[in-house]
């Protein structure tokens, strides 16, 4: 037991440094230093990871707590001193801007906020988007190496690795002592470690091709593409998994943002200082708690010896290095890309993705009555919540109302699938509480109901004596719960594109007189 223990307190751990760089040098990439890449080596593979220890990959990090940090997208002059002063004071030591809301005064009075109330060697601050802020006071950083421009189109992981991985090449000249990766981290928990992983191995393996000794540091930036407009307090999850996710999988610096992000960002309408507050107290507390007081910010790699993560880190590797090398011949993945967001809006569409209060499990009391900006970057959730702002605005809402036969509670999973539907709208949806067993007393209330649009549901077996019923219905706006086909009733079913039924009910009222 002794010389085992004596193993993995020497050789075991020397051998670690070694067993990398063997591990990075199996694959070559010939003259990426150099301006003009004259030589391409493809088809070699990425190595093989197993559970074997002298495969595993360990990513190494500095011994010291990750800072916890904040981000600001709307910021007025004069809460600068205060708001930013309250979050030093907290600990807060990793500061985010959004571009946007950054004007020259803004930025003077930031800089001197921050050196007034903290050594200056202590932060680190980032911005976001296209901007060029300098300072000659303390550490500024603008300038990403990232898949950025894929991402926000919507493209998926391996094509922003590989972008990310191709624009590291052609900024090599300009690498110095230390270039940041910017990686975008989701809901997805371990694709965003395994994620994180493959950036670092790639940057890795160019920069030890190119002979270039720079420090790689990750920053986990925040991926908007699953947030929502409505719903707004769900993005504290998302935000939660995203921070978690990110300091297990070895970034150095992680975005936090708080879950009124998506309303500042993408509206014109001023959110209530009551949520702005809150938005930015729960981010700052969701890194404290996870690199803090859960100690995710000092494990030097929780994900080591993960059989699951090192074979998707692998797999996301192997592709991208791939896809890099196309990248660098000339190739363009504006169409890939394209395809990757259309079949992900397919799959929104038809709930093949179920994305809470957003196209299913809607709160249908939320009224929001805004204004979209123009879209900066993609997001699956902005067209159903632009169908939904245009039903808003609409002085009449139509309400909807669902006639029930048969038993109760053998129609209820349908009766909740039809109110899930139309709630998507925000419209108000009223059903009886009870179902009829009498098709005279159907009827009579079929005639006399006041809804706009009218839902017949019941069980398949019983639609054939209901055809009658057609003439009962004073309102061209009729579906039937289910597949059964009806004359004048449109069909609503699982898995069928909602969004198509319901763009089309927005335009049939959006061309109605009031």
């Amino acid at each position: 037991m002794s010389s085992l223990t004596s193993y993995f307190e020497t050789s075991f751990n020397n051998q670690q440094e070694q067993w990398e760089k063997s591990l990075l040098t199996e694959l070559k990439l010939t003259e990426v230093g150099s301006k003009t890449i004259k030589k391409l080596i493809s088809g070699q593979n990425w190595p093989t990871l197993s559970l074997k220890a002298r495969n595993e990959i360990r990513l190494t990090t500095e011994e010291v707590w990750k800072k916890a940090s904040i981000t600001y997208v709307q910021l007025e002059p004069s809460e600068i001193a205060f708001v930013i002063k309250e979050d030093l004071k907290s600990g807060v030591r990793n500061f985010f801007f959004h571009q946007e809301a950054l004007s020259s005064q803004k930025w003077q009075e930031i800089e001197k906020t921050l050196c007034d109330f903290t050594r200056p060697e202590e932060l680190e601050v980032f911005i976001l988007g296209e901007g060029d802020y300098r300072s000659s006071k303390i550490k500024v950083i603008s300038h990403f190496v990232s898949g950025k421009e894929v991402h926000d189109q919507g493209g998926h992981s391996i094509q922003e690795l590989a972008t990310l991985a191709h624009n590291l090449v052609q900024n090599l000249e300009t690498i110095k002592d230390i270039v940041y990766l910017g990686v975008y981290v989701d809901s997805h928990f371990f694709h965003n470690i395994a994620k994180i992983r493959a950036a670092k191995l790639l940057a890795k393996k160019i920069l030890l091709e190119a002979k270039k000794d720079a420090t790689i540091k990750v920053v986990a930036l925040t991926s908007y593409q699953g947030w929502t407009l409505y719903e707004r307090y769900s993005n504290i999850l998302r935000n939660e998994t995203a921070v978690a996710s990110a300091y297990i999988g070895g970034a150095d610096h992680v975005q936090s943002a708080g879950y009124n992000a998506i309303f500042e960002l993408e509206t014109d309408n001023h959110p209530e200082k009551e949520h702005i507050e809150r938005s930015r107290r729960l981010a700052r507390n969701t890194t404290h708690i996870l690199a803090l007081e859960s100690m995710l910010g000092v494990v030097e790699d929780a994900a080591y010896g993960s059989f699951h993560l090192e074979n998707l880190t692998e797999a996301l590797c192997e592709e991208s290095w791939k896809l890099m090398q196309s990248l660098l011949t000339g190739a363009n993945l504006e169409n890939e890309v394209t395809e990757v967001r259309e079949k992900r809006l397919e799959m929104v569409k038809t709930r093949k993705i179920i994305m809470s209060g957003m196209n299913d499990y809607p709160d249908v009391k939320e009224h929001l009555n805004l204004q979209f900006k123009k879209p900066t970057l993609f997001r699956v959730a902005r067209i159903f919540e632009e169908l939904r702002l245009r039903m808003e605005k609409n002085p009449k809402r139509p309400k909807v109302y669902v006639a029930l036969y048969g038993e109760y509670s053998a129609l209820n999973a349908r009766l909740n699938f039809v109110k899930n539907y139309f709630e998507l709208l925000g419209l108000e949806v009223h059903e009886p509480g009870q179902t009829m067993m009498d098709l005279n007393t159907l009827k009579k209330d079929l005639a006399t109901c006041g809804e706009e649009i009218i839902v017949l549901c019941s069980l398949d077996e019983h639609y054939p004596a209901l055809q009658e019923l057609a003439s009962q219905v004073n309102t061209p706006y009729r579906f039937i719960a289910g597949k059964y086909e009806m004359n004048s009733f449109q069909n609503l079913f699982a898995g069928q594109n909602i969004y198509e039924v319901l763009e089309n009910l927005v335009i049939a009222f959006e061309g109605r007189k009031s």
